[in-house]
């Protein structure tokens, strides 16, 4: 059935969120969350999301930042970001999600970013063609809110990520 209403929800996303999602999207489709969409509890309670399968991820030679365009509060909030980094790695959430979580997702964030169609790994070593979101042009970096930190913070201890990526968070300056 989403199948049949992809060409009608990807006009939808356009008009509301600015990217025109591509024409063909596998169905199921993994999605590499590196902010607070780790959050398990963020990410089922408030996005109401539910995934096929979730494994703990990385995406090479990119690394998290944190920037001022978009959020809540533009020029005041600084959502994740990831940006290319040579020999940086950011690790996160791979979720499969069925293709109708997938544009529900993508409806619901900011307008700020865009896709990136990009491989990442899981720690096994797998290699996976996932969707994620990035800001496509070069942004101010900021300093994220401290509940927004902390929601981050805590998915990466409940996903397990390496100790060294959870350290790396906890020296993050938070703005408040």
């Amino acid at each position: 059935m989403i199948r049949l209403a992809w060409p009608a929800l990807r006009v939808w996303i356009r008009l509301r969120r600015g990217r025109m999602p591509p024409q063909r999207v596998p169905d199921p489709v993994w999605y590499f969350a590196y902010g607070s969409n780790m959050n398990e509890r963020l990410f089922r309670e408030r996005r109401h999301m539910t995934w096929q399968e979730a494994r703990v991820g990385r995406l090479k030679d990119y690394r998290l930042s944190f920037t001022v365009a978009g959020g809540m509060r533009p020029s005041v909030s600084a959502p994740a970001n990831i940006v290319p980094a040579p020999g940086g790695v950011v690790y996160g959430a791979l979720y499969l999600l069925p293709l109708r979580k997938f544009a529900r997702l993508d409806n619901s964030e900011g307008k700020q970013y865009d896709y990136l169609w990009i491989e990442a790994e899981d720690l096994a070593g797998n290699r996976l063609p996932v969707a994620t979101y990035k800001v496509p042009h070069a942004a101010p970096e900021g300093r994220p809110g401290r509940a927004y930190l902390n929601l981050i913070r805590e998915a990466a201890r409940q996903r397990g990520l390496p100790e060294r990526y959870i350290a790396f968070l906890d020296n993050v300056e938070t703005r408040a």
